[in-house]
């Protein structure tokens, strides 16, 4: 029998001194020594693709992309702390986060209720959902990697127990390399025309569409990573509401029936139109071919594909096969699929399906940000508030759209 080599119960580290310059390690990571075998219990990796750095409404640079870390520990773990590092397991740290937050942005792969998680226990997979976030795309590393620090629990058998005492109580490892995109976010026109839209579940919080870490087309995808829910205020409002009349009645809904429009020039290669509203406050019970609703899917050129879901029964009015201009309406806004009122989801995607293609940032050309939306439901006016261009609106960003041609 084979005896791991474990270490003492201190950290779990490659130094410079062993680590070779070059890519020759034998299939050992970068950041391991190549004289002593190390028990490593976290596997760390990432899920696909390479992130393509994306301008918020923040000024910001975004980096995003997820982390996996496996636990592969008879002993529960909890991360710490994770740093990542810039262009390898020696650079400098450009970000980091504690154990509250790495909490919060973290769940388990087939937790059905996606709530955060406190550890990992034996055998499971987490999932960490990062945002790096720079002063300017010059800043950004061409790689990154994370030191992850973990501690370990009491083994959770008995039977466990001497094979536990082999492991140590705590690590820092290295890994979850990611090679950052040198390719630049789809540039789109608005979706939406007119004032008062509220971008929910947008970049970069920790919202449904984030945590929507979905097993299909054969891998674990991030399929709404940039995706928005377009749903609209009236601004004159305190508190804000979506809705002016009866909110069991989606035609009382400020976004319902607004026009849908094509953000490029592109061909229509899906439509779908047949499914009824749902009505609003009730959370329907769908197949997964089902959850968009009636719903859009433009190729825009260049591997990219607009989706646009919930519409109105019978409101596109494109078929597959039409070349659609930027500008054109295609629908209408609508409440079908699934969905407790009417809103637009919008996202980008590099394949032809609502869930199974690589989820990409965008940003839109033109638009003007008018502030955000608080947790009481009210308008917190931007000081920076006006004309933006080529950036991606941002979680719960209030934002009014010009008329496009």
């Amino acid at each position: 029998m084979l005896l791991l080599a474990a270490l003492s119960s201190g950290a779990l580290t490659g130094s410079a001194s062993t680590t070779s310059a070059s890519d020759d390690r034998g299939g050992v990571p970068p950041g391991y020594p190549l004289n002593l075998d190390v028990v490593a219990p976290l596997i760390i990796t990432t899920v696909v693709p390479d992130p393509i750095p994306v301008t918020g409404t923040d000024g910001r640079v975004h980096v995003v992309y997820e982390l996996k870390v496996l636990n592969d520990s008879p002993r529960p773990a909890t991360i710490t702390k994770i740093d990542t590092l810039a262009d390898g397991p020696d650079g400098a740290v450009v970000a980091t986060l504690g154990r509250e937050e790495t909490q919060a942005r973290s769940l388990l792969i087939a937790n059905f209720e996606s709530t955060p998680t406190t550890e990992i226990p034996v055998g499971r997979t987490g999932v960490v959902l990062l945002d790096d976030v720079f002063p300017n795309r010059s800043d950004v590393p061409t790689g990154l990697t994370h030191r992850i620090d973990a501690s370990f629990g009491a083994a959770e058998s008995a039977k466990l127990d001497a094979l536990a005492a082999r492991y140590p109580d705590t690590v820092s490892q290295i890994g979850g390399a990611v090679q950052v995109s040198d390719q630049t976010p789809v540039i789109i026109g608005p979706p939406l025309s007119g004032r008062g839209w509220d971008a929910g579940n947008g970049c970069c919080g920790l919202t449904s569409h984030r945590g929507a870490m979905a097993a299909v087309g054969g891998r674990l995808n991030g399929s709404e990573r940039f995706a928005i829910d377009w749903v609209r205020f009236d601004l004159a409002d305190d508190p804000l509401r979506t809705f002016h009349g009866d909110s069991s009645k989606n035609q009382d809904y400020l976004a319902y029936d607004a026009d849908i429009l094509a953000v490029a020039d592109g061909t229509v290669v899906s439509v779908v139109s047949d499914m009824a509203d749902e009505p609003p406050k009730q959370a329907p019970e769908l197949e997964i071919d089902e959850l968009g609703g009636n719903h859009i899917i433009l190729d825009i050129g260049s591997g990219n594909h607009a989706f646009y879901a919930h519409l109105i029964p019978g409101s596109p009015k494109v078929r597959v096969g039409d070349h659609v201009t930027r500008g054109q309406v295609i629908g209408k806004l609508g409440n079908s699929g699934n969905t407790t009122e009417p809103h637009l989801h919008f996202h980008v995607s590099r394949a032809p399906l609502p869930l199974s293609g690589d989820n990409v940032p965008y940003v839109i050309d033109r638009f003007s940000f008018v502030g955000s939306l608080s947790a009481t439901s009210r308008l917190v006016a931007g000081p920076d508030a006006g004309a933006r261009k080529m950036q991606m609106p941002l979680n719960n960003n209030i934002i009014d759209f010009q008329a496009t041609s």
